[in-house]
């Protein structure tokens, strides 16, 4: 059977590329023939992780300047690999008729076990079509607040555009085992609590000095240091992803990936509402003094796409303001119970979580309040 992993992040930093890479790397090693798509807009990642240069990217196939075949990378480390480049963007953008031309353009992949798509970090509309086009979802995380704050944004806009499928999230850079099952846990206590998704815990890698010397090196650090503890990390991620496949596989896993990725593609994301806006009038306080979700919309005159920007402009600085409090619910939550399960110093309790300095990550109301207080 086919798969399909999209591998992503809420955060970007946390070793996602580098997951990608050496997973891809362990699944040639056990007999699979595995092929990446660089999916990451911004970032050569994979590039540099595997000392590569393309000459061409996916953006010369969507413009019908070259075929599939002749961009793709072969044979790297027993990997193949499909640069995206700027041509990822351009895919929402293309006509029914280019589509089809593109969807049968991939029919070359189909020889592949598995298509590995490693994305950019956070939910743009790119990440999140390739998320919700997928067989599978691979959510790298750390246990920085930041980056499990980041990574329950995403599952909550997934949630939101009606993903159901179970999200396997694997913890990088943890302590040990313990350690990352413990804030994997209380990461699930929360997803559990507001969203309508499923997490599941995939496994971690530790953190490990042989990985930046192999960032160095340009080389897979499953490859330079097979007996490092991440490399074991990602032989036991490998083989927990291969004992438990995604729902609803099939032989043509690829195509009707592309079928459903340029659907969701071509069509409107939901976001998180924000709370309806107050109907004060605008006199009734001045204006230095109101947040900027409760001022009227700046006028710029008859021209309906500049107001319609502004009207955007407007509900999503509602819909931060609004999400501030349950980011704020969040992080209580993860350090809520922090030092109930040992103690500092105590090296045979491997569950003690370290307690965060009281900040308040995501307080957008207080922002506010200071740049007003500046003015």
């Amino acid at each position: 059977m086919k798969r399909v992993i999209t591998i992503t992040s809420g955060k970007g930093g946390v070793g996602k590329t580098n997951i990608c890479v050496n997973l891809a790397v362990e699944f040639a090693r056990k007999g699979l023939r595995p092929c990446i798509f660089d999916a990451d807009l911004g970032l050569a990642n994979i590039n540099i992780l595997m000392g590569i240069r393309p000459e061409h990217t996916l953006e010369e196939v969507v413009n019908g300047e070259k075929r599939i075949p002749d961009i793709m990378i072969h044979d790297t480390c027993g990997v193949d690999i499909i640069p995206g480049g700027t041509g990822v963007e351009k895919l929402a953008d293309m006509t029914p008729e280019e589509v089809s031309q593109l969807i049968e353009a991939f029919s070359c992949i189909e020889g592949y076990d598995v298509l590995l798509f490693d994305t950019s970090a956070g939910i743009s509309r790119h990440v999140l079509s390739f998320c919700l086009a997928s067989q599978e979802v691979l959510l790298v995380v750390t246990s920085e607040p930041t980056s499990l704050t980041d990574g329950y944004s995403l599952l909550k806009v997934l949630s939101l555009n009606g993903y159901r499928d179970p999200v396997k999230v694997v913890m990088n850079k943890a302590k040990n085992e313990r350690f990352a099952r413990a804030v994997f846990d209380k990461f699930n206590e929360t997803v559990k609590q507001y969203l309508p998704i499923e997490i599941s815990y995939a496994g971690c890698l530790p953190a490990d000095e042989t990985v930046s010397a192999a960032v160095t090196r340009q080389r897979p650090f499953s490859l330079l240091y097979p007996r490092a503890r991440a490399a074991a990390g990602i032989e036991q991620l490998a083989g927990f992803l291969l004992d438990n496949p995604g729902i609803n596989m099939c032989d043509s896993a690829f195509e009707k990936f592309w079928e459903k990725y340029m659907e969701i593609a071509g069509s409107r994301i939901k976001l998180p509402k924000g709370k309806k806006k107050s109907t004060m009038a605008p006199e009734t306080a001045p204006k230095s003094l109101q947040p900027p979700s409760a001022q009227a919309p700046v006028s710029v005159g008859d021209n309906p796409l500049s107001d319609q920007i502004l009207t955007s402009l407007n509900e999503l600085t509602t819909i931060i303001t609004d999400m501030s409090a349950e980011f704020k619910e969040f992080r209580r939550t993860l350090t809520g119970q922090a030092n109930d399960s040992g103690t500092p110093g105590d090296p045979e309790n491997d569950l003690w979580v370290p307690q965060l300095p009281p900040i308040i990550f995501l307080d957008f109301e207080a922002y506010k309040k200071k740049k007003q207080q500046e003015i």
